[in-house]
């Protein structure tokens, strides 16, 4: 088999060749599999972990170890980048004292413009 670590994905730490090849020897153990990706801890060794698994499917397409390891990489990675994404706090609830002072100045503006405006056609006669 050929390295699965491609270009623009970090070299394997210390301990993961012998991980993966102890895998390998026992790649029908799922409890194999989860001591695996258990030492996967970040996005850059999920993301090593994901090109070994993908380099196996391109060997054995359809192998079903390989398959549910890269749809568990693919779920935890999932997990950390989504719990990475900043939170930003919910907007403070607007007091109802402020709507209510809001919507007032409105209703006072809109009637003091209706008031203006029939004085403005009072005084000059319009519709006489």
């Amino acid at each position: 088999m050929t390295d699965p670590i491609r270009e623009g994905v970090e070299a394997p730490v210390a301990g993961e060749e012998a991980a993966w090849a102890g895998l390998r020897a026992r790649w029908g153990d799922e409890e194999a599999h989860r001591d695996f990706l258990a030492g996967a801890n970040d996005l850059e060794a999920l993301a090593r972990a994901g090109a070994r698994y993908r380099a196996v499917l391109a060997e054995t397409p359809g192998d079903g170890a390989a398959l549910r390891g890269r749809d568990e990489v693919l779920r935890k990675a999932t997990v950390l980048g989504l719990a990475a994404v900043p939170r930003t706090a919910p907007p403070r609830p607007v007091s109802p004292w402020v709507k209510r002072a809001v919507l007032g100045t409105v209703a006072v503006l809109v009637l003091g413009a209706a008031a203006w405006t029939a004085m403005a056609f009072l005084r000059t006669g319009v519709g006489r």
